[in-house]
């Protein structure tokens, strides 16, 4: 497998599916930010797996080679300002020396010349890199243009929204302001009601201090009425006992007179009879 990674067909076919795979996350991404049902809602498990898949497959990849450009090109890591500036001209210097050491090597030496020809030099390699990081830098520097039009768009949205804000804020202390001075006004409302309630309480206290002493009053008159009533009551049972004895008593006299009649006749009998004797 390794050795078929290594052609230029599987390369392709790589980057295919990497590419694919990471689109597929990004997609899912933007579907979960968004909160999108449905199939979309699982693109981003989806994105996941594909980049599992890829990950595996570039465990299999096998490593760039490594050339020792220096062995050909001993000053390529020399800088060709700080050379010229430190000895006042510089030569690359070009080496017919291949990888195996062996000098003699035609189509090496056939490069080497054709190198020289062309004006292959590190200064210029140096200069078309430079040329390529400035094309670099202006294409980063265009889509950071593309970022801050869209930040303005976003930043007189933001902007908008802020002054809305503002309005709501300014009424929000209108009515505050509005309710502290009603508060103020029911601060010295309730002051007043305060002095009120203390004037009342004060009244409610003499109130209960009269009706304590009616209170007591009334409770000795019912005391004394109690007391009254009690003695009142034992002279009724008393005279109601007395009458039954004046009953009583009426009865004997009436009795005793009825036998003093009989007693009377009985002598007024006697009399005659020894009245009639003597004659």
């Amino acid at each position: 497998m390794a050795f078929s990674l290594k052609t230029k067909k599987a390369r392709a076919v790589l980057n295919v599916i990497f590419s694919v795979g990471a689109a597929v996350v990004i997609f899912g991404a933007l579907a979960k930010i968004e909160h999108w049902g449905g199939a979309m809602g699982r693109a981003l498990e989806v994105g996941m797996l594909c980049e599992t898949f890829v990950f595996i497959l570039m465990a299999f990849q096998p490593a760039e080679e490594n050339y020792y450009w220096e062995r050909f090109f001993p000053d390529i890591n020399v800088s060709p300002e700080e050379e010229e500036k430190r000895t006042g001209a510089f030569k690359p210097t070009y080496l017919n020396v291949p990888a195996n050491g062996h000098p003699s090597n035609p189509a090496l030496t056939g490069m080497d010349k054709m190198l020289q020809e062309a004006d292959v030099t590190p200064a210029n390699l140096k200069r078309l890199s430079d040329n390529f990081q400035r094309l670099g830098t202006t294409v980063e520097k265009m889509s950071d243009v593309a970022d801050v039009v869209s930040a303005t768009g976003e930043y007189t949205q933001h902007t908008k929204e802020a002054s809305a804000a503002l309005v709501k804020m300014r009424e929000v202390y209108s009515n505050a302001a509005s309710a502290v001075a009603s508060f103020n006004n029911s601060a010295q409302s309730t002051h007043e009601f305060h002095s009120q309630i203390q004037q009342m309480t004060k009244n409610l206290a003499s109130l209960n201090a009269m009706y304590e002493l009616e209170l007591q009053d009334t409770n000795n008159h019912l005391k004394a009425m109690n007391h009254f009533y009690s003695n009142l009551t034992t002279a009724s049972q008393s005279m109601a006992a007395s009458i039954e004895d004046s009953k009583k008593t009426q009865e004997q006299v009436a009795l005793l007179a009825k036998n003093l009649s009989n007693l009377n006749a009985v002598y007024g009998n006697m009399l005659s009879a020894m009245q009639g004797s003597r004659r």
